[in-house]
C-alpha cells in the first residue's frame, strides 16, 4: 500500500508542476520538479509508514538536503528565463501535439525514473527497523559516501555559477577546481550520493534492502548514457578546448589531472 501511495502522491506532484509549464509555456519547469519529487516520496513514505527511527530519519534528512538544494537551485536559475534548448527541441519535434507529449514524455517519463531511483527510499521505511550492531557500519560508511557526493555536486554547482557569473570567461569551459578533477563533478556528486543512501539503507540488516540497488545503478546509467553526460559531451566535442580538456580529465569519476 505504502508504494501505490507513493506513487499517487508522485503523479499529483508531477501533474501539477505539468500545468505550470503550460501556463508558463516553459516545459524546463521539469528539472525543477526532480529534487523536489524525492523530498516528497521521503516524507509521503515516512509518514505513511510511520518511520521514525534514525535509519529513517536519516534518509529522509539527506534526500531532503540534497532535494531542496537543487530545486532552489534550478529554480532560482530557470524560472525566469526562456526554455531550455533541449525542450525548445522536443517543441519543435512534437508540433502540433506538445501538450500531451511533453505530459508523457517528459513529466510521466520522469515520475516513472524518478518512482524507479528512489527504491532505497520506500523500502528502507517500507522494512521500518533500526539501526544496531552490524548496522552501523554500512550506516557510517553511507553517510561518508553521501557527503563526499553532495560536496561534489553542491561545490561544483557554486564553483561553475561563479566562473560564469565572470564575463572574462564567457565562451569558456569551466576547468578549474573540482571540474579539473573530473568532467562532470555535479553528475558524479549525484551518483555518490544515491549509492550512499543505499549503502545507509543496508544498515536495516535486511534482504529485502539489496533490491534498492536498483537506484544508484539506474540513476549512474542515466548520467552517463542517457541524459546528463552524453548531452554536455556532444555539445562540446568539435571544440579544441574541450578536446584538450578531455585528455587531461576523467569524464565522470575523479582521478588527478594529467599534465598537459
Amino acid at each position: 500500500m505504502m508504494f501505490l501511495i507513493s506513487l499517487l502522491v508522485l503523479f499529483v506532484f508531477f501533474v501539477t508542476f505539468f500545468i505550470i509549464a503550460q501556463v508558463k509555456k516553459n516545459n524546463g519547469i521539469a528539472d525543477m520538479a526532480w529534487g523536489l519529487g524525492f523530498v516528497v516520496v521521503a516524507i509521503t513514505s515516512m509518514i505513511f509508514t510511520s518511520n521514525y527511527s534514525i535509519l529513517g530519519i536519516t534518509i529522509t534528512a539527506l534526500v531532503a538536503i540534497w532535494g531542496f538544494r537543487l530545486f532552489f537551485y534550478i529554480g532560482i536559475r530557470n524560472w525566469n528565463k526562456p526554455e531550455d534548448y533541449r525542450y525548445v527541441d522536443m517543441r519543435k519535434r512534437w508540433e502540433p501535439h506538445v501538450v500531451i507529449k511533453a505530459f508523457i514524455f517528459v513529466f510521466m517519463l520522469q515520475m516513472a525514473f524518478l518512482y524507479i531511483i528512489s527504491a532505497p527510499i520506500q523500502i528502507t521505511h517500507f522494512i521500518n527497523n533500526e539501526v544496531s550492531g552490524l548496522g552501523f557500519i554500512p550506516y557510517f560508511l553511507g553517510l561518508i559516501i553521501w557527503i563526499i557526493g553532495f560536496i561534489f555536486e553542491a561545490v561544483g554547482d557554486a564553483q561553475l555559477k561563479t566562473f560564469k557569473k565572470d564575463p572574462k570567461n564567457k565562451g569558456k569551459i569551466m576547468t578549474k577546481g573540482l571540474w579539473s578533477y573530473t568532467r562532470h563533478p555535479n553528475y558524479f556528486g549525484e551518483s555518490a550520493m544515491w549509492f550512499g543512501i543505499w549503502i545507509i539503507s543496508l544498515a536495516s540488516l535486511n534482504l529485502l534492502a539489496l533490491v534498492g540497488l536498483i537506484g544508484p545503478l539506474f540513476i549512474t546509467y542515466l548520467l552517463l548514457y542517457v541524459s546528463g553526460v552524453p548531452l554536455l559531451e556532444n555539445k562540446y566535442k568539435d571544440r579544441e578546448d574541450f578536446q584538450a580538456y578531455q585528455k587531461r580529465t576523467p569524464k565522470f569519476f575523479p582521478l588527478p589531472p594529467k599534465k598537459d
